[in-house]
């Protein structure tokens, strides 16, 4: 089984699909260090490959982090998805606002809505991170990316190339759905 850092940064990779060592080490806020360590030994046996200085998860990679989240996740499972029920009301918002939000050529009311929901959500993992700690990055995530929009960067709002909001909330979703025993990925669908 895989340890927690080294879970945390292939984790990151399965839900980013690509990514490089910066982009990894703002998602999983460890010290550049232990997220090199991780890729180091995950090139080496196998679990992740390199392209161009970025980074993809393997089969085995794949199948590791799918494990990981089996065997840590079941006991909280019931737990978890009481809590992602209500998670899937403000996804349904978000989904909704975003979209208006990229429709409306920056609507500052719509902009507001979203930034709601996205607190609401904020609040939301506070609360869930009591069993599974590490959601209290995404929370953090998200009060970055906030507060680089409200400084005026909207494109940390659905920017896909940047820590934005929009790919902070796709990623987390994955991650729940894994949590919770959905994952859209599964190790039968990598072969």
């Amino acid at each position: 089984m895989l340890t927690e850092t080294a879970f945390l940064v292939l984790n990151a990779l399965y839900l980013k699909k690509m990514a490089d060592l910066g982009g990894l080490v703002e998602c999983v806020r460890l010290p550049d260090a232990d997220v090199q360590g991780v890729i180091d030994e995950a090139l080496d046996d196998g679990r992740i490959v390199a392209l161009g200085g970025e980074y993809l998860l393997d089969v085995p990679g794949r199948r590791a982090v799918l494990e990981y989240y089996q065997e840590t996740y079941l006991p909280k499972r019931e737990a978890v998805t009481a809590w992602y029920e209500r998670f899937e009301v403000l996804n349904s918002q978000f989904l909704k606002l975003v979209s208006e939000w990229q429709t409306s050529e920056g609507d500052t009311r719509v902009l507001s809505q979203l930034m709601k929901v996205v607190e609401r959500q904020i609040t939301a993992l506070r609360k869930i991170a009591d069993d599974i700690p590490r959601y209290d990055v995404y929370a953090d995530r998200f009060v970055t990316a906030i507060e680089r929009v409200d400084v005026g960067d909207k494109s940390y709002v659905t920017n896909p190339r940047a820590d934005s909001i929009h790919n902070i909330w796709f990623e987390f979703h994955e991650d729940i759905l894994a949590v919770v025993g959905r994952p859209r990925e599964t190790v039968e669908d990598v072969h």
